[in-house]
């Protein structure tokens, strides 16, 4: 408060206020402001130091209140940047000329800490050249993160560098085709292995099953899939019930009916159990396995022999009749399926559902079955094989008709029903099953 110049001395008992009137009424711009501190002088002996304090502060603020006009901040030079005492106005007071003809004292100017000092508060004029405004460019775009190349930044790089990456491919390199095997399914990898049988007729060209009706014989391609473990079946098509069957044949079940049909066999009835066990019925079928060992030599067998009995430890001795299974209709969509095609092809345990079944009396729980592969005589899993089936002619009143060795189904079949393809050349002739 510069328009007010009143000093104070405050001791702790009492207080004491000199003061000079005529520059106190000089510095009051009106009546009201005079009669204020008249009051205030004659009543500040008898008031406390801080009632005294607090009046003359609201007079104060009443006064700034009043003013007009404001006193501008002091504003840098547009150069140096140094605040000048230039550019600070003198404050006018049009309500009160006396107050008008006292000029404001200047304030005390401090150039910024961070800025040199200036030479001069007049800056010398010096020709700068003229700036050249700077070509418009466009916006700057921060740089992309490779977030995965700082997750593997400790993982060497086994990429080819670019001028190997570009360069053409040499001969060598097209001499190398690097190419993955397809997985072949057992209908391909025994066409490939084996060569149909002569003189046979191929029923179907997704199975790999013959009819010869000259030699009453139905020839079915598979190959081992198992050679240890409880048994349910001899032979079972595939993608059925091969981790409980010797072979597993590339045929449906009812084709192989059909086929034993069209060499004159005839079908019985499948074993039934309530209220009592009845065996299964039907003409007798012997059952011929082929195969090759690892070092090419031709083998056939009795499929019998590959039956081991788990009690006596002996090969099984009853012989495989024809049953035929039967036909269910589907609720569903009202189609009648053939029952044996789910699995039941040769079985060595009873099932209602068989084509061809034991003629005996054989469990199907899985705690009570009677047999497994003969270990040592059933070949390695894997290996390709062709199971031979023959009708045994049905005895009856009439002559019978003379069999020549290749009829007879006692009889072994000889090495030429199963060929190769290595071994023998191929031939154009589609007759013998393609």
């Amino acid at each position: 408060m510069r328009w007010l110049e009143v000093s104070f001395f405050m001791p702790r008992f009492g207080c004491c206020i000199p003061y000079s009137f005529s520059r106190l009424t000089l510095a009051l711009p009106n009546r009201l402001d005079r009669r204020r501190m008249t009051v205030i002088a004659m009543f500040s002996r008898r008031l406390t130091p801080f009632f005294l304090l607090a009046i003359t502060m609201g007079v104060g603020c009443s006064r700034n209140a009043e003013s007009p006009n404001a006193v501008p901040a002091p504003q840098p030079h547009p150069t140096t940047g140094v605040t000048s005492v230039e550019n600070t106005a003198t404050v006018e007071n049009t309500a009160n000329p006396e107050l008008s003809a006292v000029p404001s004292p200047a304030p005390k100017v401090t150039p910024p800490p961070t800025s040199p000092p200036a030479p001069s508060t007049t800056p010398q004029p010096q020709a700068q050249p003229q700036a050249q405004a700077p070509p418009p460019t466009e916006p700057r775009q921060l740089p992309r993160v490779d977030t995965k190349a700082k997750q593997d930044d400790s993982v060497m790089s086994t990429s080819p560098p670019d001028d190997e990456a570009n360069r053409s491919p040499s001969p060598a390199d097209a001499a190398e085709p690097v190419a993955e095997e397809e997985e072949k399914s057992p209908r391909q990898y025994l066409s490939e292995q084996l060569l149909p049988p002569a003189g046979a007729k191929r029923l179907s060209k997704e199975s790999l099953l013959w009819v010869d009706r000259n030699l009453n014989r139905v020839y079915i391609d598979g190959y081992i899939a198992m050679d240890r473990g409880a048994l349910e079946m001899f032979a079972c098509p595939v993608g059925s019930k091969e981790h409980e069957s010797i072979v597993a044949v590339v045929a449906k079940s009812s084709e192989v009916h059909a086929a034993l049909l069209a060499i004159g066999a005839q079908s019985g009835t499948t074993a039934m159990f309530n209220p009592s066990f009845v065996p299964p019925t039907g003409q007798t079928i012997r059952v011929w396995a082929c195969w090759h060992d690892k070092q090419g030599k031709f083998h056939v067998t009795d499929a019998r022999r590959w039956v081991q009995n788990v009690d006596t430890k002996e090969a099984v001795e009853a012989d495989w009749v024809f049953a035929g299974s039967g036909f269910y209709k589907d609720e569903e969509d009202g189609r009648e399926y053939y029952r044996a095609d789910g699995g039941d092809m040769i079985c060595v345990s009873n099932f209602s559902t068989a084509m061809m079944d034991l003629s005996l009396a054989s469990s199907a729980d899985a705690d009570s079955l009677m047999f497994q592969p003969f270990q040592g005589r059933v070949p390695e899993r894997g290996t390709p094989v062709r199971l031979i089936l023959v009708p045994i002619p049905v005895p009856t009143d009439a002559p019978t008709p003379k069999l020549t060795p290749q009829q007879d189904p006692n009889v072994a079949p000889s090495e030429e029903v199963l060929q190769k393809r290595a071994q023998a050349p191929k031939t154009d002739s589609g007759e013998d099953g393609e």
